[in-house]
């Protein structure tokens, strides 16, 4: 068989008589003599016949593999209802390319183990399907902030200075002096703001939080922007747009994949602007009264509130006016001190938070005064302070990490299962 006689599984459904395609095994049985292969790649799944006329030597090597040799077929296709498409192939010649004789997913199915041999579950209908969302996610949020005029940036990974705070930092040693890996891009990316108005980053993140939740990882892909002449307001529309946009495509183009996993295409056509809006104030009041749960005003909400507040809802939706007192030292306060220009975006179903932004402070006073009292050396955080010296001004930006919002469009139970090689605090292999 020729290199350029190869078609994919889908090409080939579209085709009549004599064809050639090539993948893997995914499901083989044995019945009067036949062999029944079920092949798949990245495009489909094939029904195929292997029977004993074909050439012996090719017979006896599809006998004794097992699921995920990988392998070559070349027959003519024939219509037959009970067939995925609606149509299998009888094969003419066959070829074991990569033997599988002992494949080891077999009946242990459970986390760790399928944890443990990652680089092999990947195959799974499961995981393929969540991959091919995750790459349309992507891809469609690159097109949303072109089609809004944003530049693309890459902020640094190795930096000096924390961002959300020092006690989840992963330090190293880099050449004698102490560094860590970049919990977020913010910083570098307000810088781009004075040159390039509205930008964002889409680059890996690293937190050290011992945290062991369903939407935890050490490492994750983090989507940020910042934006000059925006308040709290504008980015939250901002936002909202983008997860619109980002839900309208998914249910487009992965028709098949959202099938797989359970997730009604409509549920993701519904995700339109505008998203509803409630204050911390109001987000207290709601957990009293609905589900007797009072919590104390300056407390943050945990994922346990998060997931009160958005178990009944279909939308996503926004929490906004946080207390100071929890956020950064960079968050600007409102009228009331108190309060701040802050919000969350809150997955429905029970996700809880995507995504949190707000306003940023573009008066050094303010920052300096918070900066002391949280007692955080200055030094390396003059350059940032420089942005606020020369020629400063509104502006508000957001963070979004792409493995919380592929977990609520797939709806999964785990945010382990929305990135190749998940990262814990018990995990780093393979």
């Amino acid at each position: 068989m020729e290199k350029k006689e190869f078609l994919s599984i889908k090409e080939a459904f579209g085709k009549n008589g004599s064809v050639s395609v090539r993948g893997w095994i995914k499901r083989k049985r044995e019945l009067k003599e036949k062999i029944f292969v079920l092949l798949r790649d990245e495009t489909g799944e094939m029904q195929c016949i292997i029977e004993p006329s074909i050439e012996k030597k090719s017979f006896e090597e599809l006998k004794k593999n097992s699921i995920e040799a990988s392998v070559e077929f070349k027959g003519k296709l024939k219509e037959d209802k009970r067939a995925p498409n609606g149509k299998e192939l009888l094969v003419e010649q066959a070829k074991v390319v990569g033997p599988s004789e002992s494949f080891p997913i077999q009946k242990d199915l459970s986390e760790e183990f399928l944890l443990d041999v990652r680089h092999l579950w990947m195959r799974s209908s499961k995981m393929t399907a969540i991959m091919k969302i995750r790459s349309t996610i992507l891809y469609a949020v690159r097109e949303f902030y072109k089609k809004e005029n944003y530049f693309e940036c890459s902020p640094a990974i190795i930096t000096p200075n924390a961002c959300e705070g020092g006690t989840t930092l992963f330090p190293f040693a880099y050449f004698g002096e102490k560094r860590f890996l970049s919990q977020s891009g913010q910083m570098y990316l307000e810088v781009m703001i004075f040159a390039l108005g509205k930008v964002f980053g889409l680059t890996p993140s690293f937190r050290a939080e011992k945290s062991k939740t369903a939407r935890h990882l050490t490492e994750y892909w983090h989507l940020e922007g910042e934006c000059a002449w925006m308040d709290m307001d504008d980015q939250m529309h901002e936002i909202e747009k983008m997860v619109s946009f980002v839900c309208s495509k998914v249910a487009e183009e992965n028709l098949e994949e959202l099938k797989v996993l359970g997730r009604n295409p409509k549920d993701l056509e519904a995700i339109k602007v505008p998203f509803a809006r409630i204050s911390y104030d109001e987000a207290l009041e709601v957990l009293e009264k609905k589900y007797k749960k009072k919590i104390p005003w300056g407390v943050d909400l945990s994922i346990k509130e998060e997931k009160l507040l958005s178990q009944d809802e279909s939308i996503p939706f926004f929490i906004h006016g946080y207390p100071t007192a929890i956020k950064a030292f960079y968050a600007k306060e409102t009228k009331d001190p108190k309060k701040c220009f802050s919000f969350d975006l809150i997955g429905p179903e029970g996700y809880g938070e995507l995504c949190t932004g707000g306003q940023r402070e573009d008066k050094n006073k303010n920052m300096l005064k918070k900066l002391k009292k949280e007692k955080i050396p200055l030094e390396n955080y003059e350059w940032y302070l420089d942005l606020r010296r020369f020629g400063s001004v509104p502006h508000s930006g957001f963070g979004l990490g792409i493995e919380r919002l592929l977990r609520w469009i797939c709806k999964l139970d785990s945010i382990k299962d929305t990135i190749p090689f998940p990262r814990t605090i018990n995990r780093s292999y393979p």
